[in-house]
């Protein structure tokens, strides 16, 4: 993804990788202690309430949910950290400057607390309509197989992703699309965060929309032609810009994920017919819509939603956290590392994934590092727009090779009089270079936590 925005902290910052203890935009270190605190006081206080037990099991179950997410979010993005269960008071304040555990350490945590609560958490058949995104049991077991997946804990991961695929309750949307227009309660989700459009809404909508359809104010992100090139053909071939027929229509026959997420040249949207092209003060074409990269972001987008809805936080499409296509993907992965090698339910976990998607099965008898190859591929187009990209590469450890000292493209169309489209792919050379050193495997810590905490000791490698 790139942004035309020059105040875009993505364009002037993460792409560059200037980010520093003293400045990331990624920064969570503040606010994800200051959720386990209220956690911690949560967890003491109801201990001794006159609620009742059922109640308050739940309740505490919830909290640790929350509370183990925050851990499994700091200890990807800075390695060892603080281990807080308890409250802390404020009468000794050298209490209070916690040094920093080892991050296996924080991953046994993590996966004690999810293993706990459950067996207590109720199951998401037994939760009704009416309590819609309180966590459930198979939520739990969920966040506990992507976790162990980063810790490299293939057999546990596996084991806990299988726990929610096999009960057969949650399945794929047979709408891809619709799937990420929905307020709430699909089949395919198995934790989202809800949004009314009015006590709690988003912006999505208004940052992301065509600018032509939300008067200028969208088109804050848009994605790459690295991404739009990833989305094979429907009979599970690569897209190849050498094969004159499709070159000459790049966006047909396509895996049907390409035109559920992203707007490309002469899609439809909110029903009109979306026209692209690339950014320069007068490119001659006469085009509303205005894309650094020829593409705008679909998924997410709220065809229904009024125009007067999109600005102040009229968006009510949830945020879908855990899914279960994420989830078959993350088996797949951690089964094929644990058994060295795939076995048929790593197939079948692909394959479900890729059928959705009108695509035919893989192919039998490929290796794990094919396989492997395989789920990348299936990751970066299932799961793209979620957040999960970003991260994958980093625990992969090729975001170096695969980020590093790189400039990316974007789609030039032109139309002659005729009406025949000429399709150019152009570097994005007018926006910073991307940059990615091994440092940046992991976040710095801000210098204000170090100074205020001596017992943290010295910043990840790399950063002052």
């Amino acid at each position: 993804l790139r942004s035309p925005a020059g105040w875009n902290e993505s364009n002037g910052v993460m792409i560059p990788g200037t980010m520093s203890s003293s400045y990331n935009p990624l920064e969570t270190w503040g606010r994800s202690y200051e959720v386990i605190r209220k956690v911690n006081n949560l967890l003491e206080g109801l201990s001794d309430s006159p609620l009742s037990n059922e109640f308050k099991q739940r309740v505490t179950s919830e909290a640790r949910f929350v509370r183990a997410f925050m851990y499994f979010d700091l200890v990807r993005r800075y390695g060892d950290v603080p281990l807080i269960k308890e409250v802390q008071g404020f009468d000794n304040l050298e209490e209070l400057k916690v040094p920093r555990t080892d991050k296996e350490e924080i991953y046994d945590f993590i996966f004690t607390e999810l293993d706990e609560i459950g067996n207590i958490l109720p199951f998401a058949k037994d939760i009704p309509v009416t309590q819609n995104g309180r966590v459930s049991r198979e939520a739990a077991w969920a966040l506990n197989g992507r976790a162990m997946l980063f810790a490299k804990r293939y057999d546990k991961s596996a084991e806990y992703s299988y726990k929610v695929i096999e009960p057969r309750y949650f399945k794929l949307a047979e709408n891809y699309n619709a799937l990420f227009q929905s307020h709430g309660g699909d089949q395919e989700v198995i934790y989202e965060i809800l949004f009314d459009g009015l006590n709690k809404g988003h912006a999505a909508d208004n940052l992301f929309y065509p600018p032509s359809i939300d008067n200028g104010w969208g088109s804050q992100t848009n994605p790459t032609q690295e991404l739009v090139d990833s989305y094979e053909m429907l009979d599970g071939t690569p897209f190849d810009w050498n094969n004159p027929a499709q070159a000459s229509n790049p966006y047909a026959n396509r895996d049907k994920r390409l035109a559920a997420s992203i707007i490309y040249d002469g899609a439809t949207f909110k029903n009109k017919v979306i026209r692209t092209a690339y950014l320069t003060a007068d490119d001659g074409l006469g085009l509303v819509e205005r894309t650094y990269t020829g593409y705008y972001l679909r998924k997410f987008m709220d065809e229904t939603l009024p125009f007067e809805k999109l600005f102040f936080g009229g968006s009510k499409t949830s945020w879908k956290e855990l899914r279960l296509a994420e989830v078959l993907l993350n088996y797949a992965e951690a089964k094929n590392e644990a058994n060295n090698g795939p076995d048929q339910t790593v197939y079948d976990a692909i394959d479900e994934v890729r059928n959705r998607a009108g695509l035919p099965d893989l192919p039998t008898g490929l290796s794990k590092a094919q396989i492997f190859d395989r789920i990348v591929q299936e990751r970066k187009v299932e799961l793209a727009f979620e957040g999960h990209r970003f991260w994958d590469l980093r625990r992969w450890k090729t975001a170096e090779s695969v980020l590093n000292d790189k400039y990316f493209h974007g789609m030039k169309i032109t139309e002659d009089a005729g009406g025949v489209k000429k399709y150019e792919v152009f570097q994005l050379n007018m926006l910073p270079k991307q940059v990615f050193l091994s440092k940046h495997y992991l976040m710095p810590i801000n210098i204000a936590e170090l100074q205020k905490n001596p017992n943290l000791g010295n910043n990840n490698p790399g950063y002052e």
